[in-house]
């Protein structure tokens, strides 16, 4: 049985692949795609990172600046991952 600190990674991930998708199909212009994207990504990491960039003497200074930089590339290539697959099934209903 999976404990819940294994199971919320995979939720992040999922979150961010399912946003991926709708920021894809959604009719908005390419900019604010792109803006609202990458806020929703920075969010969720920065609440990590910036606690450790405060107090780098800290005790979890480095876990937290590891985690953060973690959920970051991860919430990145997720969202850009669900954006590729909502690209590639458009493609494929147009042929």
């Amino acid at each position: 049985m999976m404990s819940l600190s294994g199971v919320i990674p995979w939720l992040y991930m999922a979150a961010f692949i399912i946003i991926g998708w709708r920021l894809y199909v959604i009719r908005w212009h390419g900019g604010l795609k792109i803006v609202s994207g990458v806020a929703m990504v920075l969010a969720p990491p920065l609440l990590l990172v910036l606690p450790a960039l405060r107090n780098p003497a800290g005790n979890f200074a480095d876990l937290l600046m590891a985690t953060g930089i973690g959920m970051l590339v991860m919430g990145a290539l997720c969202l850009l991952g669900g954006a590729v697959a909502a690209h590639l099934r458009n493609r494929s209903r147009r042929a």
